[in-house]
C-alpha cells in the first residue's frame, strides 16, 4: 500500500454490486481457521438487503484512493437493538484497521440513534470475530436473553452450516460511557 488511510463513508446504490467480491475476498481468511466451506461457499448478501440497508443509511463502505470499496458493515434494528449482520474487509485490506473502523461507525450511529445496545452474531473463537469484538467491549449474551430474532439468526446460520456450538450472540452496551474501542492498526480487522 502506499500509505493511504481508507475512508469510511455510507455505501452509495453504486456501491452494491462490488460488496459481494468484497464479500468473498474477506471469507478467504476462514480457511486458515478449519473452515473452508465458508470461503468456498457462494452465499453473499441478498443484493435487495444490501440496497434497502443503504437506503436507510445503515451500510458503511471502506474506500481507497479510488473511491472503492474494500470493506463494508451492514446493519439494521433487530429486537430493539441496532444489529451488525456482516462485517466484511477484502483480504488484500486485512490488518489495516478497516474493520475496526467499521464497527465504530455503527457504535456511532447506534449510540446517535439511542439504541441500548450493539448485537452481532459471531465465531466465539476466531480471532477475527469474537476476540476482535470483545477489544471493543462487547460480551456473549444468552440467546434467550437477546431476543426472538436473534434466536432465529442462530438457527439459520446453524441451518446454513454453522456450527452452533462455535456460535454466539455479542452485545454492546451503548447506554454506558464509552470504552476507548481504537484498536491498534496492526491487529486482525474483521
Amino acid at each position: 500500500m502506499n500509505g493511504f488511510r481508507p475512508s469510511i463513508r455510507l455505501a452509495r446504490p453504486a456501491d452494491i454490486g462490488k460488496l459481494a467480491a468484497v464479500e468473498r475476498s474477506a471469507a478467504s481468511a476462514f480457511r486458515s481457521v478449519g473452515l473452508a466451506w465458508l470461503a468456498d461457499s457462494d452465499g453473499t448478501m441478498d443484493p435487495a438487503l444490501l440496497e434497502s440497508l443503504c437506503r436507510a443509511a445503515t451500510l458503511w463502505v471502506a474506500v481507497d484512493e479510488r473511491d472503492e470499496p474494500t470493506g463494508f458493515l451492514a446493519a439494521h434494528e433487530l429486537d430493539g437493538h441496532f444489529y451488525i449482520a456482516e462485517v466484511s474487509v477484502a483480504a488484500s485490506h486485512h490488518r489495516q484497521g478497516i474493520g475496526s473502523r467499521l464497527v465504530e461507525a455503527a457504535m456511532e450511529h447506534g449510540r446517535r440513534l439511542t439504541f441500548d445496545a450493539v448485537t452481532l452474531t459471531t465465531y466465539r473463537d476466531v480471532p477475527w470475530n469474537g476476540p476482535f469484538y470483545a477489544r471493543f467491549g462487547f460480551v456473549e449474551v444468552d440467546a434467550d436473553a437477546a431476543g426472538p430474532g436473534h434466536r432465529e439468526t442462530l438457527r439459520r446460520d446453524a441451518e446454513y452450516g454453522h456450527d452452533p456450538a462455535r456460535r454466539c450472540i455479542m452485545a454492546l452496551r451503548l447506554d454506558q460511557p464509552a470504552r476507548s474501542s481504537r484498536i491498534a492498526e496492526s491487529r486482525s480487522n474483521r
